[in-house]
């Protein structure tokens, strides 16, 4: 789990196994670092370098030998603060770069779990104070505790952003639905037996389909002509569902 993490941070396997021998070992010499990574003396002495670079091993000499040790693993996050400050930095420009090819109409597909997350955290950072966020919900055969967790969680940011929050779902999902945003004020919810679109959300110059299973798939349709379309089909359906 950890070296997952790692590697989701950019390390490489061998800073992964050297950074965690010294967090276990302390302050030492290359031998037991070698001993416990398995790693060859040359690339454990490599590798020292690299971590040194990036903060996360520091060394003294004594009777002149180098002894290293494990930085703080709070220097981890203070790695990833100067990155995100860094990439702040060229932000802006990358999407005038963006803007300038992005084309009227587009669809893009966003496949997995990770990719699913990015993009609804995306759409929280797009949308601001009344701004709207409506969505067709799921059938009850997609409505698993993960996926119940995932949604009150995102829900609850529109909520903490003052979004025009709406959902029309089908009798079958009530329960399920009330319980799942039970305590949030901000969602308005009503309920129809009639068959809708299943897992579409409705923001801005976008519609997003939306699939879930065990490889989440998100289809993002960039068009305001479409997302037009379907902002008059909810309306329509707004206006005979019940709560």
């Amino acid at each position: 789990m950890e070296t997952e993490l790692f590697r989701e941070l950019g390390f490489t396997d061998r800073e992964v196994k050297v950074y965690l021998a010294l967090l276990d070992l302390g302050s030492t010499t290359v031998g037991p670092i070698t001993s416990k990574t398995k790693l060859q003396a040359a690339k454990v002495y490599e590798t020292l370098e690299k971590l040194k670079e990036k903060g996360l091993v520091s060394f003294v000499v004594v009777s002149k030998t180098k002894y290293f040790q494990a930085s703080d693993p709070q220097e981890i996050l203070h790695l990833l603060d100067d990155r995100k400050r860094r990439f702040k930095e060229i932000l802006e420009e990358l999407k005038l770069k963006q803007k300038d090819h992005a084309p009227k109409q587009l669809a893009i597909v966003h496949e997995g779990y990770k990719a699913f997350k990015a993009l609804f955290n995306r759409i929280a950072d797009e949308l601001h104070k009344g701004d709207s966020y409506w969505a067709f919900a799921f059938k009850e055969e997609y409505y698993t505790p993960a996926v119940s967790l995932f949604l009150r969680n995102f829900h609850r940011t529109l909520e903490e952003k003052k979004i025009d929050d709406r959902a029309i779902a089908h009798y079958s999902v009530k329960k399920n639905i009330k319980n799942a945003f039970d305590g949030n004020k901000n969602i308005k919810i009503r309920f129809t037996k009639n068959n809708t679109p299943l897992g579409v959300i409705i923001i801005k110059d976008k519609v997003i389909n939306l699939i879930w299973g065990d490889r989440p798939t998100a289809i993002e349709i960039i068009s305001e002509q479409i997302q037009e379309q379907y902002k008059r089909f909810f309306l329509d359906s707004w206006k005979t569902a019940g709560s």
